[in-house]
């Protein structure tokens, strides 16, 4: 009998230091999943206003390429 109440005793102690850290750490795990969502909506937000080329530099060249080679059957044939 003597035993558990020694156990009850120190359970009561010493849980409460604990459940402190754990509450202190809990509520800073929580600010710092607030603070990553916010970077996320920031770097979407980032990546939406961007301004994104609406034709890439390979369709340039392509293009360029086929503009020269027409240009230079015209001056073939004239």
């Amino acid at each position: 009998m003597e035993g558990n109440s020694l156990q009850k005793l120190e359970t009561e102690r010493y849980p409460n230091a604990v459940s402190d850290e754990v509450h202190t750490l809990t509520t800073k795990v929580r600010a710092l999943e607030d603070e990553i969502n916010e970077l996320k909506k920031d770097i979407q937000a980032i990546d939406f206003l961007q301004k994104k080329p609406l034709i890439s530099g390979d369709t340039i060249s392509v293009c360029g390429f086929w503009i020269v080679a027409a240009l230079a059957v015209i001056g073939i044939f004239f």
